[in-house]
Order: structure tokens, then sequence, then C-alpha cells
């Protein structure tokens, strides 16, 4: 009876404590790959929260206006206004991404996962707190600079998760590893790749906090940097994929990914030319009111942004699990 009594004084008040039940019956891989939903949807509210640049809608942390978090009441979140309920919203909901990651430590040892499965899940748990506790420090100093800090390593949460998804599942699992001579040459793009991509990231991430249009150009000449890499990243995936039909070996994941790469890279390139026209031309620039051509594309390339560095991240992993250097003289 206590659910329903609660649900009627609170949604919020079932919800969240209710969450962990049917997670710790999927386990790691299930639910890993919930926990991946869970970032998806938080990458999207959070680069809202940063288009419309209400950071500091809610002034105070852990509280929301000197009430508690979690039962903070919808009904004042949406009364405030459109800067209160992002800015509460994606709090709330980076909190149950917390939630999803301890239960997803949980399903760990409670299914005995392998080693490096759970050690991927500690470590994904950990830096979601850092990033919490990162995010309520920006909060409490009101720091643009500890905001761009914020929103920079947010991406590399971001690909840690899907990382420890990857390494649940039963594709990492399976493969096995075969000689290629494609297999040195993409150890080093696949590390290279994702080292300039995330650097790319990172400018993206300090334009939009700081808005400098130095930022701006640097960022629009290291893209070019970023497509030649990516192209020829996923070109070598894709020839490994196809050796390995070649000698009978499945590195099907390969060629998934070269084409996850290429696409993600296509539409993060056309919606960064669309998000500036959109700041630039149609808001006025960033200290202008945001239109609703700057919230589409600008929040979009942040989402794309996500995918393809997490893409190459993957991508890499898969070439070191699944490749291995031919002998000499073989």
């Amino acid at each position: 009876m206590g659910v329903p009594l609660a649900w009627f004084r609170d949604p919020q008040l079932v919800w969240q404590p209710l969450l962990p039940i049917p997670l710790l019956f999927l386990g790691p891989r299930g639910a890993s790959r919930v926990l991946v939903a869970f970032v998806a949807v938080l990458v999207v509210i959070g680069g809202g929260v940063t288009t419309y640049r209400v950071g500091m809608a809610v002034p105070d942390w852990p509280a929301t206006f000197s009430q508690n978090m979690w039962t903070y009441p919808f009904s004042e979140m949406l009364d405030e206004g459109r800067g209160v309920t992002l800015e509460h919203a994606h709090r709330v909901w980076a909190s149950a991404l917390g939630l999803v990651a301890i239960c997803v430590l949980a399903t760990c040892y409670i299914q005995r996962a392998a080693r490096g499965v759970t050690g991927m899940a500690w470590a994904v748990l950990l830096v979601i707190i850092g990033q919490g506790l990162l995010g309520g420090t920006r909060v409490l100093e009101n720091s643009q600079n500890l905001a761009f800090l914020h929103g920079a390593l947010a991406q590399l949460v971001v690909t840690l998760i899907v990382a420890l998804a990857v390494t649940a599942s039963r594709t990492w699992r399976d493969l096995v590893p075969t000689p290629s001579r494609f297999a040195g040459g993409l150890r080093f793009l696949g590390t290279t790749t994702a080292v300039v991509v995330y650097g790319q990231i990172t400018l993206g991430a300090w334009l939009r906090h700081q808005g400098q249009t130095s930022a701006l150009a640097v960022h629009g000449t290291l893209a070019l940097g970023v497509v030649v890499l990516v192209l020829t990243f996923s070109k070598v995936l894709g020839d490994a994929a196809a050796e390995g039909v070649e000698r009978g070996a499945n590195r099907a994941p390969l060629r998934f990914l070269q084409r996850l790469q290429v696409g993600s890279l296509i539409a993060q390139f056309v919606l960064g030319v669309l998000a500036t026209i959109a700041i630039y031309f149609i808001s006025g620039g960033m200290e202008s009111e945001v239109s609703v051509g700057e919230v589409a594309f600008a929040t979009a390339h942040v989402f794309v942004g996500a995918v393809l560095l997490s893409s190459v991240v993957v991508g890499a992993m898969y070439s070191r699990r699944a490749l291995t250097g031919e002998e000499v003289g073989a």
C-alpha cells in the first residue's frame, strides 16, 4: 500500500527507489545497456542546459532552492520556467545515472562477472561521482571555467560508459583474436584519432562555455584534421574486416564501427556548419537570445560528437582485441 500512497503524494518518491529493482535482474550486460541509454538522455539534457546558458538557474547545490533535490516537486520546477526545468532535470537525471551505475556494479558481483568488467564498472561509478561533484562545485563557485571542465569531461564519462557496455557484451567475450597485417597500424591510428577527436570536442566545449571567436577559428581548422584521421582510421578498419572475410575470421564489429564512424563524422560536420550558422547568423551571436535552430543544431552537435568519440575509442578497443600482429615470415 505504501507505493500508491507515495505516488499520490509525489511520483518522484516511487520511481527513484524502484529503479534498481528490475536492473538487478538484467545482469552486467543488460544493465550496462540501460546505463548507455541513460547517459544518452543526459547528454541531450546537459547540452540543452549549456545551449540555453541556464547552468546557474538553480543557484544552490546539492539542494534545489533549499529543498531536497530528489523530492523537489515537478510542479514547482515547471512553474519556475525553462531554465530551472532544464537544470533541475539535469541534476535528477544525473543522480539517477549514478544509481544505475551502482546497480551495474552490483550485478557484476551478483553474477560474478569477469574481473575486467567489474573493474570497468568501478571506474564508471567513480567518474560519475567525480563528475557530479565537479558539477556541484561549478554551481557553488559560479565558475565558467569549471563549467567548461564539466562539459569537456562529460564526453569522457560517456565514452567510458560505452566502453563498459562493450566489454560486458557477448560479442566482446566471444571474440577470437586472429593475425592481421593491419594490427600495428590500427593501434597507432586508433589512439591518435581518439586523442585528436577528444581535443576537438574540448575546443568545442571551450567555445560553448566561453564564447570566444578565436576558439571557433581553431575549432573549425582542427575539424579538417579530424575528418582526415577518422576517414583514414575507418578505411583501415574496413580493410581489416575485408581481410577477415578472406581468412574466415569473424570481424563484423570492425565493419559496423567503420560505418558508424563515417556516418557520425558526416552528421557531425553538417551539424557543426548548421550550428555555426544558427548561432552567429540566426541568433546573432553567443550573447544573444537563443534561437530554435541553435538549440536543435548545437545540442545535436554535442550528442553526435559523443557518438563519434565513442565509435573511435571502441574501434581502437576492438582492433586491439580482435587483431594480433602477424609473425615475421608467416
